[in-house]
């Protein structure tokens, strides 16, 4: 009985680094599947998936009589679902999978910005050197645009970048629900951002098929991929992440989501034989300086969504 909460801990800890790994990923899988489809079908065949496979866990939670604070899931689903995936799935079209890791590695000083021009948190002199830092390393990233490849454009940096600014006003939101099951909340946002992407992925749909070719039929392969992003990356790997949680603090889960761009970085590089320019490593290292001493000046706070 006394391994027993050592060994809980070590399970919990796997967990997450798998759900890091998923997440990570996504930039890859993301890249492979955006020269096939447009970037907002892919992106509400992705968030429907994942709200239909949380769906059925979120109503075993679901107590009787507690009403959900609906105006700031609406905002959550629009802000971090669908305008999120929105530039994000666009970005793609023009970044390398490795490039658009480097610049995501800033969400975490984003959020910290994030919290203290919006919510009036208060930041040490520590914590705006982390910032600096980490917008700093976005813009040696930038200054690499269309370098080595010419995959990546100053333009889907901006659009990535812009992701990085939903993430954090998303997480900003989500702190108006803390005291609801985060697992309803995100089945809820995602499923309120999958309604929002609908208009948009039918207006790719209807006019591909008035241009007389329709939707590209995906490989066997692309079906793989598609079904990876909706039920692993947006279905199961939250529920991964919210088992993890029970038996981790927040500063060991704050270590662990900075594996998400090294992931992203790897996968682009070795899977997609992406070339990566010298300014976008030393660019991506001090993006994750910034994040690292943000960290250690502020109480990390766990993901929700």
């Amino acid at each position: 009985m006394v391994g027993m909460p050592l060994a809980n801990h070590t399970r919990s800890m796997l967990l997450l680094l798998l759900t890091m790994t998923v997440w990570g990923s996504t930039f890859m899988v993301t890249k492979e599947l955006i020269v096939v489809w447009p970037p907002f079908t892919l992106a509400f065949v992705r968030v429907a998936v994942g709200a239909l496979v949380l769906l059925p866990f979120a109503l075993s939670r679901k107590t009787p009589g507690v009403r959900l604070p609906w105006g700031s899931i609406w905002s959550m689903g629009l802000i971090g679902v669908a305008l999120y995936y929105l530039v994000f799935n666009t970005a793609m079209v023009y970044v390398s999978a490795s490039q658009g890791a480097l610049v995501q590695a800033s969400i975490p000083a984003m959020t910290a910005l994030v919290a203290v021009l919006w919510l009036r948190e208060r930041a040490s002199s520590l914590r705006w050197l982390g910032i600096a830092l980490s917008v700093g390393g976005v813009l040696i990233v930038f200054s690499g645009s269309g370098s080595e490849g010419g995959q990546s454009s100053l333009f889907g940096n901006l659009l990535m970048f812009a992701s990085v600014v939903c993430w954090g006003l998303y997480t900003a939101l989500a702190k108006r629900v803390a005291g609801f099951d985060s697992l309803v909340i995100t089945t809820a946002v995602t499923g309120t951002g999958a309604l929002l992407l609908s208009p948009l992925a039918g207006y790719e749909i209807v006019t591909a098929n008035l241009a007389g070719n329709g939707l590209p039929p995906l490989p066997l392969i692309g079906w793989t991929e598609l079904l990876y992003l909706g039920v692993i990356a947006s279905g199961m790997a939250y529920l991964l992440y919210n088992a993890s949680l029970r038996h981790l603090d927040a500063s060991e889960v704050g270590v662990y989501t900075n594996l998400i761009p090294i992931v992203g970085v790897l996968s682009g590089v070795i899977v997609l034989g992406e070339p990566l320019s010298t300014r976008a490593v030393i660019g991506g290292l001090v993006v994750m300086l910034g994040v690292w001493i943000t960290s250690r000046s502020e109480r990390p706070v766990a993901v929700t969504a």
